[in-house]
């Protein structure tokens, strides 16, 4: 990489060099039976040069690639983007590394595959399962011409347990997602066979207001809502409704809402940003006040503040590197006021609980509005689920919905965002939201 920060530098002002090499090996089974074992390991380099007050980037597969320096230069030379400035700050350490999770082999991660297949048969040897296991080991390497050389190492472990119904799709199912190694618990094999079982009582309802309940697993939805109202990109451009209001009441009290790369191995803890700014947990929403935005230096820079260590090189629909890296969360991590999900859901008359929806990207998500299909849903009548209600839709602002948050339940779940992860959440209690049904 020195080689190449050299060889740039004869050619502009200053020099930042980004590498990135990903290791994935996963296995899937469905109907009992091993459907594919795959791997993979690929190496990404990212290139940003600076000439007087303009930016040129150029992305690659190898350091040796002769075109690297070129290509960016043209780059600079036509695209107009702006200049920022090369960081050199101090990193602390994270938990985001474990040792043991990357000698993981293969062979054990297809015993645990069966392992986890036969739990679900002792539960009921008759339906159909679907599990997966996937490990991801990472090493990321900055280094720019201001000084900065630094690196560090990534794991983690994705675990999907689900059942199948006649068609095919999974009727029920629950992902999980850690930094180190882990394994499930039988109770996580049992609540899956539980909700697949009220699938068999079918349950349409009409349009109606109702409390709501999003399990942890699907808060996802509504807080890309969020995080596009707390981008430092929107906010610097006037596009988000957060724009210039730190500091006012935005959701309920009893909601918090914080960004931390430095979770002890969270789903995407990591000890900096692809920018070279630490590591960091920002608050954003704290007892319903709005503390904070996600923002890079050059953001920063215009809004007053600091970087809070956001800046990522990925694409939102795949899991590609981009050339310069834009706003993205990191461990999203939603809390306050609690209490035990058994009680939560005790405590409601007559809700719907919603554990799986479709159309999460789509709609104006910038002014948080959403429109949601329900995939999965049950309906709770004094206190007990009843059934699965098919054809439904939930639709709304988050804007309104989240100043009308009535609980919080205690177990965390990972929540999911197009290919990415999210954070975790606990599933969360609405007073009140319009359901669409038939």
């Amino acid at each position: 990489m020195k080689t190449l920060l050299n060889k740039a530098l004869e050619v502009c002002d200053a020099v930042e060099i980004y590498r990135r090499t990903v290791s994935n090996v996963s296995v899937d089974m469905k109907f009992s039976e091993i459907q594919s074992v795959d791997s993979s390991l690929k190496t990404e380099i990212a290139l940003r040069l600076i000439k007087g007050n303009q930016m040129g980037t150029a992305v690659a597969t190898s350091l040796e690639d002769e075109t690297l320096i070129e290509r960016a230069l043209t780059s600079l030379k036509h695209q107009n983007s702006e200049a920022v400035t090369f960081l050199n700050e101090p990193i602390t350490e994270v938990m985001c590394y474990s040792e043991p999770l990357e000698a993981l082999s293969l062979d054990a991660m297809v015993a645990l595959v069966h392992r986890y297949n036969a739990i679900f048969s002792e539960l009921d040897q008759t339906m159909d399962t679907a599990i997966g296991l996937e490990k991801t080991a990472k090493e990321v390497e900055i280094l720019n011409s201001n000084g900065f050389n630094e690196v560090y190492r990534y794991t983690n472990l994705e675990s999907s347990i689900g059942i199948l119904n006649a068609q095919g799709f999974r009727s029920a199912s629950q992902s999980f997602s850690k930094g180190n190694y882990y394994e499930l618990n039988k109770s996580d094999f049992e609540r899956v066979y539980h909700f697949h079982k009220l699938g068999e009582t079918p349950i349409e309802l009409g349009n109606e207001k109702m409390p709501v309940v999003f399990d942890g697993s699907v808060m996802g939805a509504l807080m890309l809502r969020v995080l596009a109202g707390v981008n430092g990109g929107n906010v610097v451009k006037g596009l988000s409704p957060l724009t210039n209001r730190l500091g006012d009441k935005i959701f309920s009290k009893i909601l918090t809402i914080r960004d931390d790369a430095t979770y002890p191995y969270g789903c995407n803890s990591f000890r900096f940003d692809d920018e070279g700014t630490p590591a960091q947990n920002t608050v954003l929403v704290e007892k319903g006040i709005l503390k904070g935005y996600l923002l890079n230096t050059k953001q920063a820079e215009k809004l007053g503040g600091l970087a809070t260590g956001n800046s990522q090189k990925r694409n939102l629909f795949s899991k590609e590197i981009e050339d310069s890296p834009s706003i993205y969360d990191t461990n999203l991590i939603v809390e306050g006021v609690s209490i035990p999900d058994e009680d939560l859901i005790r405590g409601i008359k007559r809700g719907l609980f919603i554990t799986g929806v479709m159309g999460a990207h789509t709609g104006n998500i910038i002014q948080g509005e959403f429109s949601l299909n329900i995939s999965s849903g049950f309906l709770i009548e004094d206190g007990v689920f009843k059934g699965k209600v098919k054809g439904a839709m939930i639709a709304g602002n988050i804007y309104d919905l989240f100043q009308h948050v009535e609980a919080i339940g205690t177990d965390l779940k990972v929540m999911k965002s197009i290919f990415y992860n999210m954070g975790y959440a606990p599933m969360v209690l609405f007073k009140e939201a319009h359901i669409v049904g038939k």
